[in-house]
């Protein structure tokens, strides 16, 4: 074919297009003189389309495997940084995961997680002692892309990873309860804060012989057992503990539902707390008016300065009589 010819035609093409956006948005200042509908995009409809499409390729049965799964971390953990501390930790997360061929990992897609903590302190002072009793306690709900997505096995260096990062810090509520005697006197004090679990579980290696190192792996199943490695996530703490991991391949549809699912889970867990933090504000008010109107609770020093002036003040009486 006649090259001019073919770039004639994208002349009269692209001729053609500007001239009818000249006329949808009025060459002559006038918009739209013809009153022709213009297409109005949505972004929330872009982001639904773009969404289905990563839905319909996670099915890509060449190249996606999904798998359901649970795992279980428990154990014995221990801090002697302020005192001694000792409790048992239960981690329990039950996983979506995919198994994509490409890059030879198994990543994290949805999961709920349910955490409990519960352990006790012994703290010595010069002037006393104290008893501190830690409940820890969490549930959460995760729903991942699969770019942002945590690896649960790289089967590329054979490791697997227990209890993969969280999206969130602040996710365990926690409360402590001290109890502190100082010269005689007793007194209990009750703080609450949020924060992550305590997951100090390092990774596994199961290169060589799965069986021997723990790992069973099938065409439809994967499972790992085994006594986790010793590790301080930091100077004066450990933990001491067992792992357990088991997934079992599920449909591709079946996971996609899955994966919805975990999804408006999040979204409704979301929309829940942005409703708990919009009434915060008035709760915080009437909680520090019930502070101020109550008796401020007495630190040991208080407590101890009291004592002093209580021993002065009798010793100021026997030198008047």
């Amino acid at each position: 074919m006649n090259k001019s010819l073919l770039i004639g035609a994208g002349i009269i093409v692209i001729g053609g297009a500007a001239a009818a956006g000249a006329l949808l948005n009025g060459g002559s200042g006038e918009k739209n003189p013809f009153n022709i509908a213009q297409e109005q995009t949505n972004p929330r409809n872009d982001e639904e389309k773009i969404e289905e499409f990563y839905f319909e390729e996670l099915q890509n049965k060449d190249r996606y495997v999904f798998c359901a799964g649970k795992e279980t971390i428990s154990g014995n953990y221990k801090n002697t940084i302020a005192g001694i501390e000792e409790g048992e930790i239960n981690y329990v997360s039950n996983d979506l995961s995919v198994f994509d061929k490409h890059s030879n990992k198994l990543y994290i897609l949805g999961r709920s997680i349910d955490y409990r903590y519960s352990g006790n302190a012994d703290l010595s002072i010069e002037a006393g002692q104290g008893i501190l009793q830690i409940n820890e306690s969490g549930n959460t709900v995760e729903y991942y892309k699969k770019n942002s997505a945590p690896v649960r096995i790289d089967y590329n260096s054979k490791m697997l990873f227990p209890a993969p990062e969280r999206k969130k810090s602040d996710w365990v509520a926690i409360v402590t309860k001290s109890t502190g005697t100082v010269m005689g006197l007793t007194q209990t004090n009750t703080e609450e804060e949020t924060g992550d679990a305590k997951t100090f579980c390092s990774h596994f290696v199961f290169a060589g012989d799965p069986l021997k190192n723990g790992a069973v792996i099938t065409p439809e199943l994967f499972s790992f057992k085994g006594r986790c490695p010793d590790y301080s996530p930091y100077p004066g703490a450990s933990f001491s503990g067992d792992f357990e991991f088991e997934c079992s391949n599920i449909d591709s549809k079946q996971g996609v539902e899955l994966l919805k699912d975990y999804k408006e889970r999040e979204e409704m867990r979301d929309g829940f707390n942005e409703i708990n933090n919009d009434a915060e504000p008035q709760e915080d008010n009437r909680l520090k008016e019930v502070i101020e109107e109550s008796e401020p609770v007495q630190s040991p020093e208080d407590i101890q300065g009291k004592l002093d002036e209580l021993k002065n003040e009798m010793k100021a009486d026997q030198q008047s009589r």
